[in-house]
């Protein structure tokens, strides 16, 4: 009587035959294969160690080493061959050599007691029954089976969360490259407007106003881009634009800034995440018409950095309070929840004469 098996494709079995090869030969995976000798090594010492003396004959050992190596391929072929059919969505493929692969098992596992006992390698089994034959082999298999399913099932639910982490990240690079790239045209837009504005005002000041928006420029071309940049380059980027700032402010207008000028090398920030709170103090904290001031301060200890701005709140138009949140502002917050969550506090507070923003951020090394 034949029996039918659904056929499984010969080039994935060869293939899946090479590929659990190819890890047991080259150990592709050498934690996993320590775990597995480790574990076999202890079920062969316990069997072995703990059995009776009576039970110890001559042929004791070569009998146990006989079924952990059973143990051992058998555990092999679900957990690499048998189980990746259901991971892949071939379950009908599953089931099936499931079954196949669980009978050859057993079968296989009676053939060698019965070959073992006419051998009279197990004379202290040589009266077992028939039952006592056939079900111990027919339980360890499912043990086997359903040890290797939980491990491979709690693998395939590390390995799903390890990739649901990488798009997400891959994601909100993206957004932060995409928040980047909207904010470096806006504050090259504005700084341009105020260059136009100088070059009408005072041509004498000019050259000197381009000169820094190229050190500008370069900053933004060459070290936005990065993830993250030493802050004493974004520092610099920062005292630049409000030396620029300076040449085209009138007389009415006092800047003062407490900013550092020694700053380790070690401490990292993400490029531009600063400027526009400071963009925005200039933008919407002067006017011609009274003395204004705007205060600006960096302070940093160890990895904690403390930015606060402040300028006057000028109700010049109805319905206006404090500063505007632009472009700059917005994509700023998004930033800094993206890349800072957890570690940093940002509090905007308006009087009803200053504009505050406090900034606490922690710094990466």
């Amino acid at each position: 009587m034949k029996m039918e098996i659904v056929s499984v494709n010969r080039y994935a079995l060869l293939y899946r035959i090479h590929d659990l090869c190819r890890n047991v030969l080259y150990m592709r995976n050498k934690q996993s294969l320590l775990v597995q000798l480790i574990l076999w090594i202890s079920i062969w010492s316990f069997f072995a160690f703990t059995a009776s003396i009576s039970a110890k004959d001559s042929h004791y050992f070569l009998s146990l080493t006989i079924r952990v190596v059973g143990f051992v391929l058998f555990y092999n072929i679900v957990y690499y061959l048998i189980l990746p059919l259901y991971v892949d969505a071939k379950k009908n493929k599953f089931y099936w050599v499931s079954i196949v692969a669980y009978i050859i098992y057993v079968l296989i596992s009676i053939a060698i007691d019965m070959y073992l006992r006419s051998l009279h390698l197990e004379p202290h089994h040589k009266n077992k029954p028939v039952m006592f034959i056939i079900i111990p082999p027919m339980i360890l298999a499912l043990a086997i089976f359903g040890t290797a399913a939980a491990i491979k099932g709690f693998s395939e639910f590390e390995k799903k969360k390890i990739s649901e982490e990488e798009a997400n990240n891959k994601r909100l690079e993206a957004e932060i490259q995409l928040l980047k790239s909207q904010i470096n045209p806006h504050f090259m837009l504005n700084s341009l407007n105020n260059l136009y504005a100088l070059s009408l005002t005072d041509t004498e000041k000019t050259p000197d106003a381009i000169l820094k928006l190229s050190q500008m420029v370069s900053y933004i071309l060459y070290e936005c881009p990065k993830k993250n940049v030493q802050l004493s380059q974004e520092i610099e980027f920062i005292k630049t634009y409000i030396d620029l700032q300076r040449l085209r402010l009138p007389s009415n207008i006092v800047v003062n800034e407490s900013i550092p000028d020694n700053i380790s090398e070690s401490y990292l920030i993400e490029p531009m995440v600063l400027i526009s709170f400071i963009e925005n103090a200039f933008k919407h904290g002067i006017t011609t018409k009274e003395k204004c001031e705007i205060f600006i301060s960096i302070n940093v200890h160890h990895e904690n950095l403390e930015l606060i701005v402040q300028n006057p709140v000028w109700n010049m138009r109805e319905g206006y309070n404090g500063n505007q949140s632009g472009i700059g502002i917005m994509n700023t917050k998004q930033r800094l929840e993206h890349s800072y969550q957890g570690k940093y506090n940002l509090e905007i507070t308006n009087s009803e004469t200053i504009h505050t923003v406090t900034l606490k951020l922690k710094l990466d090394k």
